[in-house]
């Protein structure tokens, strides 16, 4: 199958898209956020993607590893952050 020649951002991307821009700069799980990780890994996809998006900008968003003890056990944790700038 081939690529289609531009990009279009699916519902529930423009949901998530919303959803980061009302906590822009902040750094939150994806359980904070609400958005599934498939979702913002498509819209990580989509940033880096060459073709063009069919309407509107590109929406970057960043990730980054984040480590946290368990106050109550003091299990190690680690996982991802997601935001925009």
């Amino acid at each position: 199958m081939a690529k289609a020649e531009t990009l279009v951002y699916t519902e529930k991307e423009m949901a998530a898209i919303e959803i980061l821009r009302a906590n822009r700069g902040v750094h939150l799980t994806y359980k904070e956020l609400g958005i599934p990780t498939a979702v913002l890994t498509s819209l990580i996809s989509k940033a880096n993607d060459d073709r063009p998006l069919v309407s509107g900008e590109k929406v970057v968003v960043n990730k980054e590893d984040y480590e946290f003890v368990c106050p109550t056990c003091g299990a190690k944790h680690s996982g991802k952050k997601y935001w925009i700038d």
